[in-house]
């Protein structure tokens, strides 16, 4: 690149990057909301909290993207035409194809970002924050114990305790177990729970059983470790079930028996695999409408606003055509073909605008007949 289409790709590349992590953070301000009722519900750690809300980021970050790209375009773009700077450009003998030259690089440079995290990044992070949600509801201790509440987690079963440390352990549990045929209370100065994949015990350590006897007195009974089973109240389905964005590139182009059986669920993993693939090209296709709208034409003094507004409006009717037709193909197969057709034939059209000089020719006659005008007055 020319000293000024680097001059140019500095003025796209930071607003690029500080509207990429501004949309980012807001973002993931808003994903948060969503698992923080989760996270509380189940009294995870604020650890737990933040690990599952980070591993949202790929998919946040990639959605984001070709908006942070156009955002950047058209605020650089603007600003330069603002400072007659892009005046000076075209003065100079400077084309409109080489003063796009450094914003379609970045564009591209945004692509190659958005391919990485969408086949490699995105996959990686929603399986592990799908094993960590899973955890969470699948954490017996949470379902059974609140601190300082009586809880019923099956009918028939009533657990106290006063605490529950940051490791599980509880404090001064209180069960009261009415599943048998015999009535029996728990009382223990500490207690955890202990689960496999088929079975689950609470260990009580330090504590009394009494039960009622068949003449109406209890009897109690004092040991120091007691296991209570509770393989019934392990409700929670514990299968690991993969969501379409969950999956690599080759599992939803060739995915297993089971989900080709199922038409609809096939479907939209084949559209989900398109989807990755095509959805990077709207950032080029973007970034060629803003500089359609921002480089060609006259300098106006009195700014660019009507036409960045018409810009803007156009790149979000274009995106959110893409996002509709990522939703069509979910229940209609033949139109995968169009998630890349739309944004290719966008950035065709606004390509052959910028390098078109008819408009430019148009003008020339005007110029030229003024010019006598201009000399008779003078």
């Amino acid at each position: 690149m020319s000293k000024l289409q680097t001059y140019f790709w500095k003025q796209a590349f930071w607003p690029f990057i500080i509207t990429l992590l501004g949309l980012t953070g807001l973002a993931l301000l808003t994903q948060s909301l969503s698992t923080l009722d989760l996270i509380v519900e189940n009294r995870q750690s604020a650890p737990t909290f933040f690990y599952i809300t980070i591993l949202a980021l790929p998919q946040l970050i990639g959605i984001i993207m070709p908006l942070a790209v156009f955002i950047a375009v058209i605020y650089s773009v603007n600003r330069l035409n603002v400072d007659s700077e892009m005046a000076v450009a075209k003065s100079v003998g400077t084309s409109p194809w080489q003063i796009s030259n450094p914003f379609v690089r970045l564009a591209c440079y945004a692509v190659i970002a958005h391919l990485l995290i969408n086949l490699i990044l995105q996959p990686m992070s929603f399986r592990t924050m799908r094993q960590e949600l899973l955890k969470v509801r699948t954490d017996l201790a949470s379902q059974m114990v609140r601190p300082g509440e009586f809880v019923t987690p099956t009918f028939g079963l009533t657990v106290y305790a006063r605490e529950v440390l940051p490791n599980g352990e509880m404090s001064d549990v209180l069960i009261r177990d009415s599943r048998g045929e015999e009535v029996s209370t728990y009382t223990a100065k500490s207690g955890f729970i202990l689960r496999s994949d088929n079975s689950a015990r609470l260990t009580l350590k330090n504590g009394i059983i009494q039960q009622l006897e068949m003449n109406g007195d209890f009897t109690p009974i004092t040991f120091k470790s007691y296991q209570i089973d509770l393989t019934d109240v392990m409700t929670t389905d514990t299968n690991l079930r993969l969501k379409p964005s969950d999956r690599f590139l080759h599992e939803l182009f060739n995915p297993n028996t089971n989900d080709r059986a199922h038409q609809k669920f096939y479907t939209t993993l084949i559209a989900e695999g398109h989807a990755r693939l095509s959805t990077p090209l709207y950032s080029i296709a973007l970034t060629l409408i803003a500089l359609a709208f921002l480089i060609r034409g006259q300098f106006q003094r009195m700014g660019y606003g009507r036409r960045i507004a018409v810009c803007a409006l156009t790149g979000f009717l274009v995106r959110l055509g893409g996002f509709s037709i990522t939703a069509a193909s979910e229940s209609n197969i033949a139109l995968n073909s169009v998630q890349y057709a739309w944004p290719i034939s966008i950035s065709i059209l606004c390509l052959l605008f910028l390098l078109s000089r008819r408009r430019a020719s148009r003008m020339l006659p005007k110029m030229r007949r003024r010019q006598p005008i201009q000399a008779e007055i003078a």
